[in-house]
């Protein structure tokens, strides 16, 4: 008994039967399940060595089932190795965009299994060529996003059928899309934990400047969900390493629209879809895309404002040299008070940079 412990998400009876005979002969000890949902039920409990992905398992589909599985913090390292019957072209690529470490075609052959979960245990991954990669990011980011549409309208008609949400469903749904965007954000070493760092950066200055516990709660989810309108645009473009043209940069002001369009349905998220709608509005009025000015900005988006660029200037990106340093990016926030961000909260920002409360 090797002691490893894998998870076959299988909805075919007599291939989930082959596949433990293979594994259980081989010393892994195999779980099952017949579907995504309840695929990653077991896999949040048990914390499989590997996870055997059926990409065309019904409902959640093998592809969105990794996703989700790939943004969830304590299953992200698990690595998946996606098994498909129908080898059509682009299977492969679209298998790996979805976050699958490994890819293999049925029938299954043992020994092929075998030297593919020992590859994956081992740390090895299957790569796809750029061009291709950034081609099939940018159909699956909107297979996603229509998917997640779906979804949420599905949800809100059910919304005006019980006149309610429970806590329990608010927190699913919003989960679901913040693990789809986690993700994906994970496909690029210049998009990674960006929504994760800005949440946490409005956090601790939303708490420096005192607000309520609800009102941090928004921050939260404003946080997560501010650049969920970038899944629907291309990649490439936003981290392109030189300027955008006119036609790119059009294309990339329009993500904090499409991010309140995908959420507008979602009634529990009143608050936080104006903040999602004007995280890129200035307190002079030059920002978009309706060019609200000071009077007309509440002070939860102009924190979330002050966190996104505070993580653009301190994280490495394509169209900058390095980190800017703490001195530099003082001196740019004091530079920008009062013409893009909000004097109070700036000064806020400032303060707790220089007293190292941030980094």
């Amino acid at each position: 008994m090797n002691g490893k412990t894998i998870l076959c998400i299988e909805d075919n009876p007599t291939s989930r039967l082959l596949i433990r005979k293979i594994l259980e002969q081989n010393g892994y000890k195999v779980y099952e399940a017949d579907n995504g949902i309840e695929g990653i039920s077991i896999a949040k409990k048990i914390l499989p060595d590997l996870i055997l992905m059926d990409i065309n398992i019904p409902g959640m589909d093998g592809y969105e089932s990794t996703t989700l599985i790939k943004g969830l913090p304590e299953l992200k390292n698990i690595p998946v190795v996606a098994l498909t019957a129908q080898a059509d072209e682009g299977d492969r690529e679209r298998s790996l965009i979805s976050g699958c470490d490994g890819y293999m075609t049925k029938p299954i052959i043992a020994k092929n299994l075998i030297k593919k979960i020992e590859s994956c245990l081992n740390g090895a991954k299957d790569n796809i060529q750029f061009p291709a990669e950034r081609l099939y990011l940018k159909e699956y980011s909107h297979r996603l996003v229509s998917r997640l549409e779906e979804k949420i309208n599905e949800l809100a008609v059910k919304n005006k059928q019980l006149e309610r949400y429970s806590q329990d469903m608010e927190d699913v749904y919003v989960g679901i899309i913040c693990s789809l965007m986690n993700a994906l954000e994970q496909k690029d070493r210049y998009t990674s934990g960006h929504s994760a760092r800005v949440t946490q950066f409005a956090l601790s200055i939303g708490r420096r400047m005192g607000l309520a516990s609800e009102e941090l709660n928004t921050l939260t989810r404003a946080g997560e969900l501010h650049d969920v309108g970038k899944l629907i645009i291309d990649l490439s473009s936003i981290n392109k390493s030189d300027r955008l043209n006119e036609q790119e940069w059009k294309r990339m002001k329009e993500h904090p629209i499409i991010g309140a369009h995908i959420l507008s349905p979602l009634s529990f998220l009143s608050k936080e879809i104006p903040i999602v709608l004007h995280h890129h509005e200035r307190w002079d009025g030059r920002g978009y895309p309706d060019h609200l000015e000071g009077k007309d900005l509440d002070l939860l988006t102009c924190i979330i404002t002050a966190a996104d660029s505070y993580d653009a200037m301190t994280s490495e990106r394509f169209y900058k040299q390095g980190i800017t340093g703490r001195k530099e990016v003082i001196q740019e926030i004091q530079r920008c008070t009062g013409s893009q961000f909000c004097t109070e909260v700036a000064d806020t920002l400032v303060t707790m940079i220089e007293q190292s409360e941030i980094s």
